[in-house]
């Protein structure tokens, strides 16, 4: 009885070890596919460039098929490669998935989430009330990054980022929560002192504050009933942040087309008004992007639901609760 206890034993300890070695194998496969560049997958996983090049190695040994083009400049797919991928993203993304519906099912959730978030929206709306996300999952490491830049969420190993704006990446996988518009604001100190402007044309003879983003930062389309209009504006303040721009428009330096979220409350409050109220730019979608898995891990979804409750609380909430899908 005991020897076959033992030989129990040894074998479920062989499965494990192979079971192991397996998704060691698949691990380094993915991540060198998706940085294209063995060094760089063995800098994100912590393994030596030879430990990865042996696993991939032994993946392709095992199947009989070669899922890598080397070279010494590059490295690329091949057919097989790119087949297999898929296969192998959906399974290391099921795991993922199984983990964490465990650890959430425990009632807590843990692990380090590293997001990226556009700094107007994120300043104005999310890091203020952070601290109760925080305080709901203790075991949760939040690692935020503001910024207006279109992060590589594979490359830069982000779980999720918030982005404002239209999405051209089609390997990602986008939820929308809501919507955004720019407007027009100044101060009431700024439109005494240089006149309040009756049409778009207008602006071109004021100061204006610009918001970088774009490929012409300075040339703003207003729409106005279906009509639509360009005027390339002086920039006399120029930031990539709009909470920066949001202070130079309180302190009277000019006339500012901000997201509607970042302006609301100093609208309502009379530090500021709207300017050519009947004209604002086009209306942009606020989106969740996560990389292109099939599952999303519990601490992801509480995330983006926590922003999308900070973006229907400052007015931008999406009309209709949108399902994730493939852009």
């Amino acid at each position: 009885m005991r020897d076959k206890l033992f030989v129990g034993e040894f074998i479920i300890a062989m499965m494990a070890t192979m079971i192991r070695n397996q998704l060691a194998e698949i691990a380094c496969f993915v991540e060198v596919a998706h940085r294209l560049s063995f060094a760089r997958a063995a800098l994100r996983l912590g393994m030596h460039v030879s430990g990865v090049s042996r696993a991939v190695g032994a993946l392709e040994s095992r199947l009989g098929v070669r899922l890598l083009q080397r070279t010494t400049r590059q490295v690329g797919l091949t057919e097989a490669g790119r087949a297999h991928l898929a296969r192998c993203e959906a399974l290391l993304a099921e795991l993922a998935e199984a983990e964490a519906t465990a650890s959430a099912s425990g009632g807590a959730l843990r692990g380090r989430l590293r997001a990226s978030l556009p700094s107007g929206l994120g300043l104005a709306h999310i890091t203020p009330r952070i601290g109760g996300f925080a305080a709901a999952h203790p075991e949760l490491e939040l690692d935020l990054h503001l910024s207006n830049r279109n992060v590589d969420l594979v490359e830069e190993a982000f779980d999720v980022a918030i982005r404002v704006g239209e999405l051209r990446d089609s390997r990602l996988v986008a939820r929308r929560l809501g919507d955004s518009r720019r407007i027009l604001v100044a101060s009431t100190s700024y439109l005494a002192a240089a006149g309040t402007p009756r049409r778009p044309s207008d602006l071109e003879r004021h100061a204006c504050l610009v918001l970088d983003v774009g490929a012409i930062a300075e040339r703003w389309e207003l729409q106005r009933r279906g009509r639509s209009e360009t005027v390339r504006v002086p920039a006399r303040v120029r930031s990539n942040n709009a909470i920066a721009l949001l202070d130079a428009c309180r302190a009277g330096a000019g006339i500012a087309l901000l997201p509607q979220f970042a302006v609301a409350g100093d609208v309502a409050a009379g530090r500021l008004v709207r300017v050519l109220d009947a004209w604002a730019a086009t209306e942009q979608g606020i989106f969740a992007i996560y990389p292109g898995n099939r599952f999303i891990p519990a601490k992801v979804r509480a995330f983006v639901a926590f922003v999308e409750d900070c973006v229907r609380d400052a007015g931008g909430g999406a009309r209709t609760r949108a399902r994730p899908s493939r852009r």
